[in-house]
């Protein structure tokens, strides 16, 4: 089985040290190779531009995607960021590859404006954008039997509000400590999905699983 992630910097770990990002620890616990095309700043019209150089002309079995932050700073709305995601999404399903959407996490506003006071408003509506995608993409994957990985279901939010600091680093980006929960929160998942032989046979919906057998 040949497995793909393409993304932005949480998926290249932008942050961190080598050997520390979330998918470095996947990697190293899983004897299945994880070939990663996350470039850092990516929106989802540049993934777009690259999708098939990068991922579709190899022809991969499973093509996880991690996108949607980068366009929300950008100041685009939810219907572009979800637009874009499911001409990916199609683009896979066309070429016989399965698209498995990896929900991307918050923004935290506060430590973001603690950084850049002035883009407080900036970030404020970036928040609200990312909340809104999530919740359009997160609809479609149900319905069309879609498989999704939460990163915001790796952390407690309460334990987050209380302490933000062990988690984000700029409100954006993350701390080694959340990279290893999103590394717990990805193996659950991509090991539950990896057991099954025909992902049509269930749905997953955060850490609920749903079978469609009667």
């Amino acid at each position: 089985m040949t497995l793909y992630i393409i993304g932005d910097s949480l998926v290249t770990g932008f942050g961190v040290a080598n050997g520390k990002s979330w998918l470095d620890l996947v990697q190293q616990e899983s004897t299945q190779s994880l070939i990663n095309k996350g470039n850092d700043g990516d929106t989802t019209s540049d993934i777009l531009l690259r999708l098939h150089e990068d991922v579709i002309s190899h022809t991969p079995d499973t093509m996880f995607i991690l996108a949607g932050t980068n366009d929300a700073l950008a100041g685009r709305t939810a219907n572009t960021i979800y637009n874009n995601v499911l001409q990916i999404i199609k683009e896979c399903i066309n070429s016989g590859i399965v698209p498995i959407i990896i929900l991307p996490p918050f923004i935290h506003v506060e430590t973001a404006a603690k950084q850049h006071p002035d883009s407080r408003e900036s970030f404020e509506s970036a928040s609200t954008t990312l909340k809104r995608y999530r919740r359009l993409i997160e609809d479609y994957c149900i319905d069309e039997r879609i498989d999704t990985i939460d990163f915001n279901k790796a952390f407690i939010l309460s334990d987050v509000e209380l302490e933000p600091e062990l988690y984000y680093l700029d409100g954006i980006h993350f701390t080694e400590m959340a990279h290893k929960k999103f590394a717990d929160k990805f193996l659950y998942k991509y090991n539950y999905i990896l057991a099954h032989k025909n992902p049509a046979d269930y749905i997953i919906n955060y850490d609920t699983v749903i079978t469609t057998e009667n």
